[in-house]
């Protein structure tokens, strides 16, 4: 997911309005992944954990609705989605641990 985001944010450029609002909630997205990563690499309570994944789940689901319903090509959808879907596992897989 780390590596779909980063492309992402590499790639997509910022001449469109649709762009730049994803590349938002890409950035967003970057750092709540980061967060994630220190709260299992620092071996947080669950709880904490646990917040972490669903923050980063609730900013793809944003990111997703937008792309889908947006003027993204279809590789950038597809991205997204892929993104989405891995991060939805996520949260599941951390969900199950408590």
């Amino acid at each position: 997911m780390d590596a779909i985001v980063n492309a992402l944010l590499t790639s997509v450029p910022q001449s469109k309005p649709w762009q730049r609002q994803l590349r938002i909630h890409l950035t967003q997205l970057d750092r709540e992944v980061q967060i994630l990563r220190m709260t299992v690499s620092m071996a947080r309570a669950v709880d904490e954990v646990t917040q972490a994944a669903a923050a980063a789940c609730r900013t793809l689901r944003a990111a997703n609705i937008y792309v889908g319903a947006g003027r993204a090509d279809m590789g950038t959808k597809a991205a997204v989605r892929l993104a989405f879907e891995l991060g939805e596992k996520i949260d599941r897989l951390v969900g199950s641990q408590e």
